[in-house]
């Protein structure tokens, strides 16, 4: 951003003495007030450039929001040049301050200060400021070119000029047009906007218009106030063969019923997924995997960053990859008196599926598969790996993750032959490794049983198993299955599974019970049962219970099997990463 000359005059202020301003590169010397830290505070500063802020500095005085700009704390103020306040009155149909009613210019003010928080450049990002302004709703920035020249944008709707002038009660930012807040519902943003008028009329049809046409102001119930919608325009629609309300209507709804406010209804579940109860711009969307929606089924929508594409329930399910679809985000993180509106460039849709199995590697984990030199590479290892990871998190800084894949000739049996190293895992001081988490695989919702491969060596601690922070249930009294491992005295070789001992054969790894390595080369060990309330990502946790000794544990893989499904098959997985019965 270019120096902008600051121009002054000499300011007195009672019992403060006159200073010397600081020097702008090449520019002539200025003299400026100076306050108990030396530097001017943001309203002083508006005061002193009557030829570029004079008129937002009316805006002040005649709204009295002078004084609190003027007192000590920690803002962040976007101020609109005397060229943006005058493009502003003219649309708006006045010529001069004195015209506008006092408490809309209130509120201007208020949306273009934000309060206890001083946010610089270094913050913007592509989305909303991390915090509300003194409005309560969020500005949002990025960037845009223009003439060849990046510059930052706030809202869409103002370039900023000069940027990070840093005062004595915080920062400031010089913007080339007024902001103006949302005045309009979603339901109104989608209403108005003639892309939409499909999804418009299945929002009518199914009640949501009104849930979305409520400001958070008159919300009568906290956890509604504010919600995010994905909407479809008309021309994904008929990129799919669907060129009206009827069409959709037919596509979706449930034969002979009415879907108006009917949550049994096929296309109030669709209308439904596209709605999420909470205010999330894009910066919000791709900080978690997943969000949940407002269906009754509390379907989520997962999220994968490809790039710069956000792709909405990218999903790899039951051996087949969905599409989904990305998100339109030139035309997305438009706000609202009740949330904020995204654009979608195709179809999402609730997926119904049967609780179905999920056999999961622990050992595949995102950071090892960049290690091309290391994964899945006979007899290579990694370094340790330190929290948190991509789908691993723990809280002692000391303890590391590892992943090995056995030799060619190893006498172990993993499948793909590699497994997962904890160091150190067991309850004790700081300096042990206590808690860990992992993000699974995307599980359909349902009832399953967990089975896990655990190979402790020398290690004698236990572990308790948690999804999504509960304990299992249902666990084997008389092996006290909360606890991994299993004495040699369990195991019967003539079986692949013993359920009701809490073990099962899982590779074809020949039966040795003295075997040190016995733990991780025949045997998942059964933890327990849990209800999967979303087909989503789920957090799986593992803590130590009991002290141990030697150095690191060893995990191969953790499978989910629907409660109802034969536990005994699939029969083997192989060290080249095959399965068979």
């Amino acid at each position: 951003m270019k120096n902008i000359l600051i121009k002054t005059k000499w300011l007195w202020i009672v019992s403060l003495s006159l200073v010397a301003g600081a020097y702008l590169t090449g520019c002539k010397k200025t003299v400026y007030p100076a306050l108990v830290n030396g530097q001017l505070n943001i309203t002083s500063y508006i005061e002193s450039d009557p030829a570029d802020f004079s008129l937002w500095d009316q805006i002040l005085q005649k709204t009295g929001y002078d004084g609190f700009l003027q007192a000590y704390g920690e803002y962040t103020a976007f101020v609109p040049n005397n060229s943006a306040v005058t493009l502003y009155m003219k649309s708006k149909g006045k010529t001069s301050v004195d015209q506008f009613n006092v408490d809309s210019l209130k509120n201007l003010v208020r949306y273009h200060v934000i309060q206890n928080d001083t946010i610089s450049t270094t913050y913007f990002i592509d989305g909303k400021m991390r915090t509300p302004t003194m409005f309560s709703q969020y500005l949002t920035s990025g960037v845009v070119n223009v003439n060849g020249v990046s510059s930052y944008i706030i809202n869409g709707q103002a370039l900023v000029l000069q940027s990070n002038i840093s005062l004595g009660n915080g920062i400031m930012h010089v913007i080339d047009h007024v902001l103006q807040p949302a005045t309009s519902t979603l339901a109104q943003l989608i209403d108005l906007n003639s892309k939409y008028t499909i999804f418009d009329q299945a929002l009518k049809a199914t009640g949501f218009y009104d849930t979305l046409n409520v400001p958070a102001t008159s919300a009568t119930n906290p956890n509604r106030a504010y919600f995010t919608v994905f909407a479809e325009p008309d021309s994904v629609y008929q990129s799919i063969g669907i060129p009206n309300f009827a069409a959709l209507q037919l596509k979706y709804s449930t034969p002979g019923s009415n879907p108006l406010h009917n949550p049994n209804d096929g296309l109030y579940d669709y209308m439904a997924y596209h709605i999420l109860a909470e205010n999330s711009y894009l910066s919000d969307i791709i900080s978690k995997p997943s969000h949940l929606s407002i269906s009754p089924g509390l379907d989520v929508i997962s999220v994968t960053l490809q790039g710069l594409t956000i792709q909405l329930d990218y999903d790899y399910i039951n051996g087949v990859q969905y599409p989904g679809a990305s998100v339109d985000r030139p035309h997305s993180n438009i706000p609202s008196t009740n949330g904020v509106l995204h654009s979608l460039l195709g179809d999402i849709y609730i997926k119904v599926f049967p609780p179905t199995e999920v056999d999961w590697d622990l050992a595949d984990q995102p950071e090892f598969r960049k290690q091309a030199s290391i994964f899945r590479v006979a007899g290579k290892s990694s370094v340790g790996l330190n929290s948190p990871l991509t789908n691993i998190n723990f809280v002692n800084p000391a303890s590391t993750v590892n992943y090995a894949c056995q030799p060619a000739n190893n006498g172990t049996y993993y499948w793909w032959n590699d497994v997962i190293s904890l160091n150190n895992f067991r309850n004790g001081p700081s300096s042990q490794l206590t808690d860990i988490h992992f993000t699974t695989p995307i599980i359909i919702k349902g009832k399953y049983k967990v089975w896990i491969s655990f190979g402790h060596g020398s290690e004698t601690a236990g572990a308790q198993i948690l999804v999504d922070g509960n304990p299992l249930q249902n666990v084997i009294p008389n092996l006290n299955s909360t606890y991994l491992g299993a004495t040699a005295s369990l195991i019967n070789a003539s079986g692949p599974v013993e359920e009701a001992a809490g073990w099962k054969r899982y590779t074809e790894a020949p039966y040795s019970a003295t075997s040190n390595n016995f733990y991780n080369t025949v045997c998942l060990f059964y933890c327990g049962v849990v209800v999967i309330p979303t087909t989503d990502h789920h957090d799986f946790e593992l803590l130590a219970i009991g002290a141990a000794n030697g150095n690191a544990t060893v995990f191969d893989m953790v499978q989910f099997l629907p409660f109802a499904q034969n536990q005994e098959e699939p029969r083997y997985f192989r060290r080249d990463g095959s399965i068979g019965q």
